[in-house]
């Protein structure tokens, strides 16, 4: 009797472990080995540019976008390009040479590309991660840095064209950053992120620049 319970209970345990192994493997990621894109959504928060003698930029918060293209080493390790765009408003402050001031309002263009590292803790479809990269950002003020030139020509497209330009104080900087967050697949290889991201513009006249930006990422491993 003994010896048909213990064969009962043995058979129970084993169905219970295998159905929980089966529960386990559903789970895993089929990430491994494969490239991936994502289009994300940024809310930067805003920030402080300070620069000498009490000059400096108030930067405002914005909504941006981007994308990524990355390729997934195995299941922990992702390395990925981003490219990543906004346009926030800002306040400048200029001090004279006599220590007076003067405030504009206007609004810059960021473009930043990066390489990044990113490893997830598991290898589950839903996991923590930590990023870390690098690349250049591109600011671009949008205030003239001297009159507008211009021309006339023939185009063989759009025929008799005149056209001016102005250029405008801009610099592209190296910059670095590190993140958080955690991603959710689904079986059909769709993905969802969620993070938080911590970049520094390394600035040639003033502090640098460190921005913190939310992003949301919708994408896919094909």
């Amino acid at each position: 009797m003994l010896g048909k319970k213990a064969i009962i209970l043995s058979l129970l345990l084993a169905s219970l472990l295998a159905g929980y192994a089966s529960d386990a493997a559903a789970n895993q990621t089929k990430r491994a080995g494969k490239w991936e894109s994502t289009f994300q959504f940024s809310n930067t928060q805003s920030f402080d540019i300070n620069g000498a003698e009490g000059s400096g930029v108030d930067v405002d918060n914005d909504l941006g976008w981007g994308f990524t293209f990355g390729y997934n080493v195995n299941e922990h390790i992702l390395v990925n390009f981003e490219w990543m765009a906004s346009s926030p408003k800002y306040t400048a402050t200029f001090v004279n040479d006599d220590g007076q001031s003067t405030s504009i309002k206007h609004k810059m263009d960021i473009y930043t590309t990066q390489v990044n590292g990113i490893y997830h803790f598991t290898r589950d479809q839903f996991t923590p991660f930590i990023q870390a990269g690098l690349g250049w950002s591109y600011i671009d003020s949008n205030i003239a840095n001297g009159p507008p030139v211009g021309g006339c020509w023939y185009d063989p497209w759009w025929g008799y064209i005149c056209d001016s330009y102005q250029s405008t104080y801009d610099d592209t900087r190296f910059s670095y950053n590190v993140a958080a967050g955690f991603r959710y697949e689904i079986d059909t290889g769709l993905t969802i992120k969620a993070s938080y991201k911590q970049l520094w513009m390394d600035l040639s006249n003033s502090k640098d620049a460190s921005m913190g930006i939310f992003h949301l990422e919708i994408g896919s491993y094909f």
